[in-house]
């Protein structure tokens, strides 16, 4: 797969993908590797997430809100990895924010994006999230 993004990779970000769904995490991994950035680990669930973000370096987790298991969901997970590791995350969803209330300000998002995503989606939240970076 090639994408379209004009322009080279601003800043390699080292990715954490945290979703449960193995075929989606595989997509995620490849438009990653795609657009230049690297994956720090694949992890199922919040434990798993944790693990990976103790041993591995990780600029940003892309974390899904509907996981299912051990230890809590993704908003669980990404405030988890923020107040533990100062992870930040994006947030994915089939469902609506909305939905998720104020626990959703609980895990400090740079950026939501709702499933179905484009590549081009993807892309454009990880600029976003570059930039909040580089200010914080």
């Amino acid at each position: 797969m090639s994408l379209d993004i004009k322009g080279p990779v601003a800043h390699q970000l080292r990715v954490l993908i945290v979703e449960d769904e193995t075929l989606i995490s595989l997509h995620l991994q490849r438009l990653l590797q795609d657009l230049g950035h690297h994956v720090s680990g694949i992890a199922p669930s919040l434990r798993t997430a944790l693990a990976f973000a103790a041993g591995t370096p990780t600029d940003l987790a892309i974390v899904d809100i509907g996981l299912i298991g051990d230890g809590g969901d993704g908003i669980d997970t990404a405030a988890a990895l923020f107040n533990r590791y100062g992870i930040r995350s994006l947030l994915i969803s089939g469902a609506s924010f909305a939905e998720f209330g104020d626990r959703i300000e609980r895990a400090r998002p740079l950026g939501l994006l709702t499933k179905p995503y484009t590549e081009q989606d993807v892309a454009d939240a990880l600029n976003r999230a570059i930039e909040q970076l580089r200010g914080a």
